[in-house]
């Protein structure tokens, strides 16, 4: 049998097969909106994407997956972006949920709330942002015990009041 240009043996796999079906979440490629692109709708990816033109839409990691979001100056997302980690240097109108770290670099403008899990600034970048960081302490605090996660100014006030 004929199987993409190779011939298939008797129980044997194609050795050189050019087209394979895959689950896009466990991709991990490279995906590129290019600066004359615009898409309305939601995007969905696994891997690196990165971004040159315009999108309307959501822009999200599949469920379970891992995924970077490059933002190029060119470039805009209107809508919420919910990705592992950003290198921002484009426009983002939404809100946006980064699970890991957050770069803005000096072209980008983020408006709308911020969730993430580290971030770096570089001078120029506008954050017009309501933004949070991801406390990851907290959160196992709140699954496995009843007592309440430390706050830095009870802290400080308790151990200068000697207690």
């Amino acid at each position: 049998m004929w199987f993409l240009g190779s011939k298939e043996k008797a129980g044997k796999k194609p050795e050189n097969v050019s087209l394979e079906v895959i689950d896009p979440r466990e991709a991990d490629g490279h995906c590129l909106i290019t600066g004359n692109l615009q898409i309305r709708g939601d995007v969905y990816f696994s891997g690196q994407l990165r971004v040159d033109g315009r999108i309307d839409g959501k822009v999200s990691v599949y469920e379970g997956g891992r995924g970077q979001l490059i933002l190029s100056k060119t470039a805009v997302i209107n809508g919420p972006v919910n990705v592992t980690s950003a290198l921002i240097d484009g426009t983002v109108n939404g809100p946006m949920d980064v699970m890991e770290k957050m770069e803005c670099r000096t072209n980008a403008i983020i408006r709308g709330r911020v969730l993430y899990g580290s971030m770096h600034i570089t001078d120029g970048a506008k954050i017009e942002a309501q933004c949070k960081q991801r406390d990851g302490q907290a959160g196992k605090q709140d699954a496995g015990s009843s007592t309440p996660g430390p706050l830095l100014a009870t802290r400080s006030l308790a151990s200068k009041s000697g207690s």
